[in-house]
């Protein structure tokens, strides 16, 4: 979907992948994924056109993003030369999810997973309509998750672009664990899915006619109206890391128990050279979440930086357990003599 609102975040901005083939992964993989995924084409009042990606949940039930939608008054859904008319739709603007009621459909729906099960450093894969023309197919990881609305957006670098916005984020096992709804801009921004199980929510509301929808998504609202989160982000992709520690004060206070609020001040603080002060909010996000691979990154940054190569190591030591890539970056951000 090309971008409606350029603010601190950009709904399928440029294009930039971590490109992956069906050999890699296996084409009964691949395949799979490929027939529940389809492009989302709508039409404005002038006529005007629009397109995304949208995913198969359930018989003529199409899941793509509110912003992809929101000035339809005519959609339909696409599978190659198959095309099928959406006669209706359910809309939950604030989380940027709206589910399609379409004429039948041969295609093959997914499996939801809840984001309470997914844990940081889970293998993920995008598949969606980036570049508008074929179906693109991105592997990545789960990097974290931020709770929200009683379930947690999913943060990936299985990255997606223009047309990308209402397409899938996967599992290792095909299961859909998120919506691939927006993306941080900056030269560290991240790629943001909007969790699945919300569908589960979203199928209780009542189905409007096609017609042009009201209201923001959560990040488009005004920065003091978004979550804690994303007004970090929005700091933290543009490399503010100072201003971002100095939200994230702010947030451990508001949430005391979040422990992304922690993990998230955390790096900001390391990012800012100030390992020292890092170190107690890190431990603390360990304690909440023990095995989260970027909470052990930053530790064993924080721990190497502040003289502590004991620590270091055992942070690596535990990091190489679960995510070998990760330790790699590590060990080419510190060298090996800070903590071997």
């Amino acid at each position: 979907m090309r971008p409606l609102f350029v603010s601190l975040l950009l709904s399928a901005a440029a294009p930039v992948f971590a490109g992956g083939s069906a050999t890699e992964f296996g084409s009964a993989f691949y395949t799979g994924l490929s027939m529940s995924v389809v492009q989302v084409r709508v039409a404005n009042e002038a006529g005007k056109g629009y397109f995304g990606s949208g995913v198969v949940v359930a018989e003529n039930e199409v899941i793509t993003n509110c912003h992809v939608t929101r000035q339809a008054v005519r959609i339909e859904v696409a599978k190659g030369p198959l095309v099928f008319p959406v006669f209706g739709q359910k809309a939950d603007m604030a989380n940027d999810l709206c589910l399609l009621r379409t004429a039948a459909m041969p295609l093959r729906s997914v499996t939801l997973r809840d984001a309470a099960t997914v844990k940081p450093g889970e293998t993920s894969f995008y598949y969606g309509y980036s570049g508008g023309i074929e179906a693109f197919f991105a592997p990545g990881r789960v990097a974290t998750l931020h709770p929200h609305d009683g379930s947690a957006v999913l943060e990936t670098s299985s990255g997606f672009g223009l047309g990308g916005s209402g397409g899938g984020l996967f599992d290792a096992e095909g299961r859909l664990i998120g919506v691939t709804t927006f993306l941080a801009s900056g030269h560290s921004g991240g790629y943001f899915a909007m969790p699945a199980d919300l569908i589960h929510r979203l199928r209780t509301r009542p189905e409007a006619d096609v017609a042009p929808l009201d209201g923001r998504a959560l990040w488009e609202q005004p920065d003091d109206g978004q979550p804690w989160f994303l007004r970090v982000a929005r700091l933290t992709a543009r490399a503010l890391w100072h201003e971002a520690a100095a939200l994230g004060q702010a947030w451990t206070r508001a949430e005391p128990s979040n422990a992304d609020a922690w993990h998230q001040t955390g790096v900001a603080l390391v990012r800012d050279s100030r390992p020292d002060e890092a170190l107690p909010l890190l431990l603390r996000a360990q304690e909440i979440a023990p095995d989260h691979p970027d909470v052990l990154f930053h530790l064993a940054l924080a721990h190497a930086r502040t003289g502590a190569a004991d620590a270091a190591r055992e942070m690596r030591d535990r990091l190489a357990r679960s995510d070998a890539e990760r330790v790699a970056r590590l060990d080419e951000a510190l060298g090996c003599s800070a903590y071997c």
